[in-house]
């Protein structure tokens, strides 16, 4: 009996060393959990005769579970419908009483059992999605100790979205599902499906066959930067309406919602180019080769032209059971419009005036929008459109998505709309990671780290806490101009998605970068197990500090005449005579941008110099309209009030042909005596061969340097 018992004790204590081996959970995850409470009990063993015990309405999560089991520790969880209490194991149960908020969860963990329970189907998902995200990963795991305690998570935001363009570039169906995975894993719950555009219509319409047949395919894409060479190369691809419907079971599996967005009345050349009675001219019209705005826009005026939208989206509303249908209404040229005999009948019938702020063909726009929310609400639906639609009288209902910057949320909010946040300055992922282009594949431009990303606060202080609670999401957005493969999807992705995720789930009122980055490390592992492409600029930084050259101008007292651009002002005139160059990213906060005046800078010296050349620094950058000045002059001054000129520069406008890049300018003269210095800078007019041809172009100006 002794020794019967002095081996019992052996085991114990060798199985108790054992379970001290195993790798242990780690829950500090991506989005963070907002109550971790554990204890010092022993932990729960995950191993391969745990069973999955579910609630009937619990079936399909029970199977994510053991996949993301097998996925990460190579064994199947085994799944019975949970009968009365369980006792040991893993219980997944519904308990919608317990909690305050739809999608939040609890996790309970003792020795030998662990209960995930949610306020609905969803909330026990995340959960289940926390448990698979903490899970230890490497090719000897293949048991796992979690660790006892409570786990008590909620998101903050009900609407948690990305968005996809496969209009520019087209997906295929398996990519698709893919990022529904990876929206999934962010604890993301809606997918804003871009479906429409100038360079590919992207959707089977029954009614309307030549969408597919004509609008779906180019025959050919501009080369480079949105010059004016083309390949000859016949490019697109489109969803049927099977294969959709099949996209949206899958996602609705991972509690993905699926908005689709047909984008009206502007960037619709594919479907002029199928149907082209719909336009203001009749065409003819092609799908379009290259990126851009076209001004050939859907007729107002034509009420074929109305009548065919509403079928197009009564078809879509048959597909998506998508409580919000995204309308569009961005980038919408008037010049159609305003010559066009049938929109501007249209505008005499409704008896639309212009006023201070819009012109009638604003409010054309806005009759055709409302018209078309009507439809939409007609089959118990919300519209979802970009901030444009505020620009006339917009439908009560209609839900505003802000990308031009946070005012167009801030503006709807105020007037009672629900607003979607997602201005270009944080959460455009098809800009560059990195300040030096060089190392990062081709993208629009732009710079957004994964940091700027994680400092976006959604809920602007300009609003109340009432007006805030209009803020009901947000959002990312990836535009495929010049993104064309999935794998390059994920790239721009991930891990700016991390910073996103948190930002959705939790908004925290303060940040810890530094923390967030060593949370980030555990979920990359799980992209390498999922073999996704990601970006590792957080995980191995670079710091960019090209200095200049020190001369007269730097770091001394300077204003300017006239103020930049409010999305590119940075830290002002400092900026320019600081000693830091600006690279090649136009928003890195170290450019100044003006549009539709001139850079006017006046640098005081401080004590009178001696001076004979004056060089700086100009952007270039053609896609995104910011050209090379057009004319530069310096002036000098004894006492800051009369200025003569000492020197001026014209400069040739750039071509197609040449490079975009950082360029420098020099301006000699005669040796001077003074004190302060004046340097003008002019913008050209985009060239005819620019998509905006008649206006502005923009100079973005850095480092101004006097010797």
């Amino acid at each position: 009996m002794k020794q019967y018992l002095l081996s019992l004790c052996l085991a114990t204590l060798l199985l108790s060393a054992c379970t001290q081996q195993f790798p242990e959970a780690n829950y500090d995850v991506i989005p963070q959990p907002k109550e971790v409470t554990l204890n010092e009990e022993k932990p729960f063993v995950l191993q391969p005769k745990t069973t999955v015990y579910y609630e009937e309405e619990l079936q399909c999560e029970a199977q994510f579970l053991s996949e993301y089991v097998n996925d990460i520790l190579s064994f199947k969880l085994a799944e019975q419908p949970l009968q009365g209490e369980a006792k040991e194991g893993i219980v997944l149960r519904l308990a919608p009483t317990e909690f305050d908020l739809s999608e939040a969860y609890e996790i309970n963990i003792t020795p030998k059992l662990v209960t995930i329970k949610g306020a609905d189907a969803a909330g026990v998902f995340y959960g289940i999605q926390t448990l698979r995200k903490s899970l230890p990963i490497g090719e000897s795991v293949n048991k796992a100790a979690l660790p006892c305690g409570t786990i008590r998570d909620w998101p903050n935001f009900s609407y948690r979205g990305m968005h996809l363009d496969p209009c520019r570039h087209f997906m295929d169906l398996d990519s698709v599902k893919i990022y529904i995975d990876m929206l999934a894993l962010h604890n993301m719950n809606q997918f804003h499906f871009h479906l429409t555009e100038d360079q590919g219509w992207r959707i089977e319409i029954k009614k309307y066959p030549k969408l597919t047949e004509i609008g779906a395919y180019r025959n050919g894409t501009v080369i480079g930067r949105n010059g004016r060479i083309y390949d000859t190369i016949r490019y697109g691809g489109f969803y049927t309406q099977e294969q959709l419907r099949d996209l949206v079971q899958y996602a609705a599996e991972r509690h993905v919602n699926i908005i689709p967005e047909i984008d009206l009345p502007g960037h619709m050349q594919a479907a002029l180019a199928s149907y082209p009675e719909l336009g203001c001219t009749g065409g003819p019209y092609e799908v379009w080769k290259r990126w851009g705005v076209s001004d050939d826009v859907l007729c107002a005026g034509n009420e074929e032209t109305m009548l065919f939208v509403e079928d197009v989206l009564n078809e879509v509303m048959d597909i998506f059971p998508s409580p919000y249908i995204h309308i569009g209404g961005d980038e919408c040229p008037k010049v159609r419009w305003e010559q066009c005999p049938k929109c501007q009948k249209k505008i005499k019938e409704l008896g639309i005036k212009g006023d201070a702020r819009f012109s009638k063909e604003d409010y054309l726009q806005s009759y055709v929008m409302n018209r078309m929310a009507k439809v939409v609400e007609a089959r118990g639906r919300r519209v979802i459109g970009w901030d444009e639609i505020l620009e006339g009288n917009v439908s009560e209902t209609a839900i505003i998505q802000s990308w031009r910057g946070t005012e167009g949320g801030i503006e709807a909010a105020q007037k009672g709309h629900d607003v979607i946040m997602s201005p270009t300055s944080y959460l455009y992922f098809d800009y560059y990671q990195s300040e030096d282009p060089s190392t990062e594949p081709s993208c629009v431009g732009g710079y957004l780290p994964v940091s700027r990303v994680y400092e976006f606060k959604p809920l602007p202080s300009a609003l109340t806490p009432e007006q805030q609670k209009h803020i009901i999401g947000v959002q990312a957005n990836i535009w495929t101009e010049y993104i064309t493969s999935f794998n390059h999807v994920e790239y721009m992705a991930m891990p700016r998605m991390d910073a996103l995720a948190e930002i959705q789930w939790n908004n925290p009122t303060e940040r810890d970068f530094d923390a967030f980055v060593e949370r980030c490390r555990h979920i990359a592992e799980l992209y390498d197990l999922y073999h996704y492409n990601y970006a590792k600029q957080i995980f191995n930084p670079q710091v960019y500090t090209d200095t200049v050259e020190p001369n007269l101008a730097t770091r001394k007292p300077i204003f300017l005449r006239e103020q930049p651009n409010e999305q590119y002002a940075s830290k002002g005139a400092l900026i320019l005579n600081d000693g830091e160059m600006g690279r090649i990213a136009y928003n890195s906060g170290r450019w100044l941008g003006f549009w539709g005046q001139p850079l006017d800078a006046v640098i005081d010296l401080e004590q009178a110099a001696t001076m004979s050349h004056v060089r700086f620094r100009a952007l270039v950058n053609k896609g995104a309209w910011i050209y090379n000045p057009s004319h530069a002059s310096v002036l000098v001054s004894d006492d800051g009030e009369a200025f003569r000129e000492v020197a001026q520069l014209d400069i040739p406008i750039t071509t197609w042909t040449d490079k975009d890049g950082n360029f420098t300018y020099e301006l000699d003269f005669e040796p001077v005596i003074a004190r302060y210095v004046e340097v003008i800078i002019k913008d050209h007019m985009l060239p005819e061969d620019h998509d905006g041809f008649g206006h502005p172009a923009w100079i973005f100006v850095d480092e101004i340097e006097v010797f």
